[in-house]
């Protein structure tokens, strides 16, 4: 009889033993399984479309890359470079991001200055009126720039009656850079409220103090602490104007085509290989910017995430009217009207009793609100958009959930940085070359013109949202309550959902809402998607701009409108409610 020798720790039978490696083991399972989902959404509807875009770019007829014949043919791209009417397109892209970034920075620097040296309530209420029109649906805010810069529009009227001759600047170049200018503002101002409001104001206090004048205590020691906004946020809006397709679709005309208008004007003839080329070009500019970005900032906070906190003027350095203050003040209120007075406008615009829209509006009448809720032309757009807007926030709300949970128990900063760059991948890729690359996709999987082919088109660019404000949250979670959660014998998965989730809340609502409204308010991939007779309420909008306007468009403008200021109220009267029983509660417990 032979005696055989008992395993010894080193053998592999006794690690596979081990219940430390066994617990290791199944944690890293775990997280695979956890993941798998997520991974598979984001290969399939982010992965593939980019690379299924880049194949098509460098094959000769824009077919795509055939593995049965390879042939790679940088054609498209040599057209890119020496092609005089492509190269007029590229310059005038460019050009239009250019001019709107700077312009931006000069409006926004002093705007931002003004308002972080105002007291936190005053801050706020000039931050919400910044926010607001931020928040409304980008179709309404170009309808209503469409109405003013028209040669029936006010601005028309004003040169005309001020002696100046007929102005007008729709469908022109700085037709075109008033819209861009107007959607890139609030980002930019954002940025630099954050970065000025975190200057320690003693530094400014000690330069004063010192002998230094203003001029000079400005331009060497405050301008450099808040170099990096400048310079992150600058480079923030540029990535944004250089791929952004809805304003000069909109307010440019045939003669101010830029890259995104010509890639949709070449896929509607079904010239895939030209439009794929430029796309991948405008996603390499923007990589480079992105790196920039990084590197300036140190990471990537995607602008208008969460709520904007203001914080109001330091006690060491008060507020002190001086003309600079004066100047920057003046700034600002021409920032905000210039903000604000398009989403007002389209309130007159939706009482008139003509069958045409025309400002000032003739007669008086409710008889456009009520079409909007009685006929199907709008009902149909409504409920798409319901339906595929929160099949996306749930969707999207599972996804962060998920992925800031994994990352909240790694201990790699590298894996950490992995999973949050790729996480942020598809928001910073041009929508143009999304849209482009997933519609080509979803044609191979028989997903074009349906519900859940748009929802999984949606959540792509939600997702991302909602992790970086679920992943805010959990990181900075109290993880001992959930520990010991675990030790009176809670399953993990019970925990998570009891105590993790439930501490979260307020920041998965949040999630949640900002998933919803980012579909709600999404043009460009619906528009491509969208191939059958129903599509979302703000493509349905689209087509009346681009076709013509008739008096339900600004009624549902206003309702829309409505809407978001609304929640704006309720969030606010929610958020005082808040703050005062968490001040009574603090005062209760302090009392011996």
């Amino acid at each position: 009889m032979t005696v055989t020798d008992a395993p010894t720790p080193t053998t592999p039978l006794a690690i596979n033993a081990d219940p430390v490696i066994r617990r290791r083991i199944g944690a890293l399972a775990a997280r695979v399984a956890l993941l798998a989902p997520v991974v598979a959404i984001y290969v399939i509807f982010f992965v593939w479309p980019v690379i299924s875009v880049l194949g098509r770019s460098l094959s000769p007829d824009g077919s795509g890359f055939d593995a049965a014949a390879p042939v790679i043919d940088f054609g498209n791209y040599q057209k890119i470079f020496v092609d005089d009417f492509l190269l007029r397109i590229e310059w005038r892209t460019v050009l239009l991001a250019i001019n709107s970034t700077l312009l931006t920075v000069l409006l926004a620097f002093p705007t931002a200055y003004f308002i972080s040296r105002l007291s936190k309530r005053t801050a706020g209420i000039l931050l919400l009126l910044i926010l607001v029109p931020f928040w409304v649906s980008i179709v309404v805010r170009l309808f209503a720039v469409t109405s003013i810069l028209s040669p029936n529009g006010i601005v028309n009227q004003l040169s005309l009656a001020l002696g100046f001759g007929e102005t007008s600047l729709l469908y022109t170049q700085a037709g075109t850079l008033v819209g861009t200018v107007m959607y890139l503002l609030p980002y930019m101002v954002l940025v630099l409220y954050a970065g000025m409001t975190s200057v320690d104001d003693n530094l400014v206090l000690a330069a004063r103090t010192l002998g230094a004048s203003s001029v000079r205590t400005f331009f060497t020691v405050y301008l450099p602490m808040v170099r990096g906004s400048i310079v992150s946020g600058a480079l923030l809006v540029f990535i944004l104007g250089l791929s952004f397709f809805l304003v000069p679709a909109i307010l440019g005309g045939p003669q101010e085509q830029t890259i995104s208008v010509y890639i949709q004007q070449q896929i509607d003839v079904y010239q895939w290989g030209i439009a794929s080329a430029m796309g991948i070009l405008l996603l390499v500019a923007t990589i480079i910017c992105y790196v920039g970005v990084v590197k300036v900032a140190g990471s990537f906070q995607p602008g208008g995430v969460g709520p904007a906190q203001a914080k109001g003027v330091s006690t060491s350095l008060p507020f002190r009217w001086s003309p600079w203050m004066a100047v920057s003040a003046v700034v600002s209120f021409l920032t905000i009207g210039f903000l604000v007075i398009p989403v007002l406008f389209v309130f007159p615009l939706a009482v008139g009793e003509t069958g045409t829209v025309v400002f000032p509006p003739r007669g008086f009448t409710l008889r456009w609100f009520g079409e909007v809720f009685t006929s199907q032309t709008w009902l149909g757009p409504i409920w798409q958009s319901t339906v595929v807007a929160i099949g996306t926030a749930m969707l999207s709300v599972g996804m962060a959930l998920i992925l800031a949970r994994v990352t909240s128990r790694m201990t790699s900063t590298l894996g950490k940085a992995v999973i949050g760059g790729l996480a942020f991948a598809p928001i910073v890729t041009p929508a143009i070359l999304l849209a482009i690359g997933i519609f080509d996709v979803e044609l191979k999987l028989g997903l074009t013109g349906t519900t859940i082919g748009l929802i999984f088109a949606h959540t792509i660019i939600a997702a991302p949202l909602s992790y970086a404000l679920i992943v805010a949250a959990m990181s900075s979670a109290d993880r001992g309550i959930e520990a010991a959660a675990w030790t009176l014998g809670a399953s993990r998965t019970r925990a998570f959902w009891t105590i993790v989730v439930r501490g979260i809340m307020p920041s998965v609502i949040g999630a949640f809402a900002i998933a919803f409204v980012t579909s709600w308010d999404e043009v460009v991939l619906a528009l491509f998607i969208q191939t059958g007779p129903t599509k979302t309420l703000p493509v349905t909008i689209y087509k009346y701009l681009e076709s013509g306007i008739v008096p339900t468009v600004p009624a549902v403008a206003s309702l829309l409108v409505l809407v978001v200021v609304v929640i704006v109220v309720v969030r606010g009267m929610t958020n005082r409610a808040t703050s005062r029983r968490t001040a009574r509660l603090s005062a209760r417990q302090e009392k011996p």
